[in-house]
């Protein structure tokens, strides 16, 4: 118990003064100089390489025909369970080492994550070879595994930190190549292995087992040069008043008094320190605004800390620890949120080219272009999602921008999934396909957001750790939804046998019904700061916004409350006081 709590306390990263000094530059020696612009395509190439994982749909049936012999290309359903143990995996991984990633830094995490996945890809190409679809599942599936839960998280924690001023868009272009992998991979897989091979025998250039070899070293490449970009902003480091602590809404108080109104400097001053107490110095001053492109000889005075006694507030009192964060239950009505809002997306990603060519019968061409085709609809809700939830303001209620789209999000899904059962039956190619790229746009989509609405609820310091442990949540729907899925499947296979256009009906009836959940869940999520931090009066056991931005309170009793906006700010206005003494 006590190494849990160790490992999810406090999370500290530093560095020393020269390795601080090391960081200016780009390959941490003169002459190029590090612009935190450069951790884009660093963390693009990265995502590309572990987002080759969704488009694990491609290899299931070749795998089975090369170890079990060809049957015309049917899918036995055995080497898709490979791709839920890879994700599963992932988010154990993801999960566990989101602290230790915090504490060592993204280079290092980046670094690690690679070597995995590289092994992960030798020893499923020797699984295959060998004709042991144990050592592919140990292979990818753990080995691999590991690699992607570390390598995911890596440029996602620094980009939240660098990006204060812009978390939405930093966190879909921190992921967005994971659902651009998905667009090249069914492509460079097919050509390798063969497209009709696990039908004809034909094999490509190389065949199924040289492939997992020729692609892995590509991506070991590409994520070992990327990973000596990563890095994490100096100590100190702000941007419009908002630094790695603050959470959505305190930024207004950066400096305030209590009763002033909210507002701060555009570009706040960074300093770089070392020691402690009287040992502190002050190295160096920057710009934040300049994205560390240079350094200020003249070091400005430093900032005085806020006058609580005469009720100023500090951003930095709303800040949370790791395992407040971890401990509240807007984090785990997140995470409940997070597995009813990207399940859908998940199970039907996995499916799509066994779908595309038994249930409509199109040819492995066509499969692997939609398969493409919805990393598309993937990549570009991952970009697009994001960035409306940074300009979309607060709307009526306090509803933050970020909950909104996930609240769109599971609505959208939820309908997409009423539809796509009279698609199959009906044959109805066009409808099916504008489901499934509506879902995948969502998907992708709560992957990019997610991160931020993190941020903005328990401060980017946290993020690493945060989002690694909710990534569970999507393992979960992996390996648990997965499996169910499967069986479900088989079951149906037999039923419906030999017709098996209907067989994935009673699946997306148990999926609407996670997503639904997700939905309500999501309602109960408090972003505006004053619902989550003003005290609950004596018998409260419940407070929602309603549509006109007022709070309701519900008591033990049954009995309900709406606050008038005076009432409101007079409870508000005495709480801030009290965090004054």
């Amino acid at each position: 118990m006590d190494l849990i709590k160790n490992h999810y306390g406090a999370v500290k990263f530093e560095r020393s003064e020269h390795w601080l000094r090391a960081e200016e530059y780009l390959f941490y020696f003169p002459p190029l100089r590090f612009n935190r612009f450069l951790l884009f395509p660093a963390a693009l190439l990265i995502q590309l390489s572990v987002g080759s994982l969704y488009a694990w749909s491609g290899y299931n049936l070749p795998i089975e025909a090369y170890i079990y012999g060809r049957n015309g290309g049917v899918d036995r359903n055995i080497a898709s369970n490979i791709f839920y143990v890879a994700v599963g995996v992932f988010g154990l991984t993801a999960a566990l080492l989101g602290p230790w990633l915090e504490r060592r830094g993204p280079m290092l995490g980046c670094l690690v994550g690679a070597l995995f996945f590289y092994a992960g890809n030798l020893l499923a190409g020797l699984g295959v070879y060998t004709q042991h679809i144990e050592l592919v599942i140990f292979g990818y599936g753990i080995i691999g595994g590991i690699g992607l839960g570390i390598a995911y998280i890596a440029p996602v924690s620094p980009l939240q930190k660098w990006f204060p001023e812009a978390r939405g868009i930093a966190a879909g272009v921190a992921v967005c190549g994971f659902g651009g992998g998905s667009i090249i991979a069914p492509y460079s897989q097919k050509f390798l292995i063969g497209v009709n091979y696990h039908k004809t025998g034909e094999v490509g250039i190389v065949g199924v087992p040289l492939t997992f070899v020729i692609l892995g070293s590509i991506y070991f490449v590409a994520m070992m040069l990327s990973a000596l970009v990563l890095r994490m902003p100096p100590p100190g480091y702000s941007v419009k008043g908002i630094t790695i602590d603050t959470i959505k809404g305190a930024e207004a108080f950066q400096g305030r008094q209590s009763g002033d109104s909210a507002s701060s400097d555009d570009i706040k001053k960074t300093s770089i320190t070392t020691g402690s107490g009287l040992g502190q110095q002050t190295l160096y001053e920057r710009d934040s605004s300049a994205d560390l492109g240079g350094v200020r000889k003249d070091p400005a005075p430093v900032e005085e800390a806020a006058d609580t006694s005469k009720g100023q507030v500090d951003s930095n009192v709303f800040a949370m620890t790791l395992a407040e964060s971890l401990s509240s239950s807007e984090y785990w009505l997140m995470w409940f949120m997070f597995l009813g809002a990207q399940i859908t997306g998940l199970l039907i990603i996995s499916k799509i080219q066994s779908i595309i060519q038994n249930q409509f019968k199109r040819d492995a061409d066509a499969a692997a272009l939609i398969n493409s085709l919805l990393g598309g609809a993937n990549l570009l809700g991952r970009l697009v999602l994001p960035l409306l939830s940074d300009v979309l303001p607060h709307v009526s209620g306090g509803v933050a921008g970020r909950k909104s789209i996930f609240l769109f999000s599971l609505v959208t899904q939820a309908v997409c999934l009423s539809f796509l059962p009279l698609t199959i039956d009906d044959q109805r190619f066009g409808g099916f396909l504008a489901c499934a790229f509506i879902i995948a746009f969502c998907y992708g989509g709560g992957f990019g957001v997610i991160p931020a609405f993190l941020a903005d609820q328990f401060g980017a310091k946290n993020v690493g750790a945060t989002h690694g442990i909710i990534l569970m949540a999507w393992a979960s729907g992996a390996v648990v939804g997965g499996l169910v899925f499967t069986e479900v499947l088989k079951k149906q296979q037999v039923k419906f046998a030999p017709n098996i256009v209907p067989i994935y009906d009673l699946n997306f009836r148990w999926i609407l019904g996670l997503v639904l959940m997700g939905f309500v869940l999501c309602i109960f999520i408090h972003t505006n700061l004053r619902d989550r931090r003003m005290p609950h009066v004596e018998g409260e056991v419940l407070r929602i916004r309603f549509i006109n931005g007022r709070m309701i309170r519900f008591y033990r009793t049954g009995k309900m409350h709406m606050l008038s906006k005076h009432e409101e700010d007079s409870e508000w206005s005495d709480y801030l006081r009290t965090l004054g003494h």
